[in-house]
């Protein structure tokens, strides 16, 4: 008899501070995205690849000196995988972004939150085996032939001058990139 008083006892207790809890509350959290396709296609485009940051890293304004000046360039890939070369056995990509107005093969630098300040006289330049790839969505690059399995095609981006005076601030660009198999 004294095992059942002490259950009821917890049992009682418990129900206590049960009531005395504070109610449930639910808020919005946010949003999730989810993004991706199904094709049909020799390759699929590796996830990793798809949507990246290339960090072009820090120059100071004094490295660009005239019209044309560039940075270093910066390698980046994207990865082709699961690729079944019988079908269409080469791919070239084309790149697509805000261009500095006039130029075809220069993307423009964007602001990536409110507050930034954007660099002037400065863009972004996408190279194929250090040629310069146009960056309007018309012209794609070099078509590479592909192998079985995963295929890694390889670019380079870097910083270019566009004026004689380059001035300070974020100089983040972007560009979407579609893949044509032929």
């Amino acid at each position: 008899m004294i095992k059942f008083k002490s259950i009821a006892l917890l049992a009682l207790g418990f129900t206590a501070v049960m009531a005395n809890a504070a109610e449930p509350l639910t808020v919005q959290g946010g949003t999730v995205h989810f993004t991706g396709s199904i094709v049909n296609s020799p390759c699929v485009v590796d996830v990793n690849s798809a949507d990246q940051t290339v960090n072009l890293g820090q120059f100071q304004s004094s490295n660009f000196n005239q019209k044309g000046d560039t940075s270093s360039p910066v390698n980046f890939d994207i990865n082709l995988i699961s690729c079944d070369a019988s079908t269409l056995g080469n791919a070239l990509i084309t790149f697509k972004g805000p261009t500095i107005e006039g130029e075809k093969q220069i993307l423009s630098p964007l602001a990536t939150q409110a507050a930034d300040t954007i660099a002037g006289g400065v863009g972004v330049q996408i190279l194929q085996d250090s040629n310069v790839l146009d960056v309007n969505g018309i012209i794609g690059s070099d078509s590479v032939a592909l192998l079985d399995g995963t295929n890694k095609l390889s670019f380079q981006a870097r910083y270019i001058s566009t004026a004689a005076d380059v001035t300070v601030g974020s100089a983040n660009a972007m560009a979407d990139f579609t893949v044509t198999y032929n």
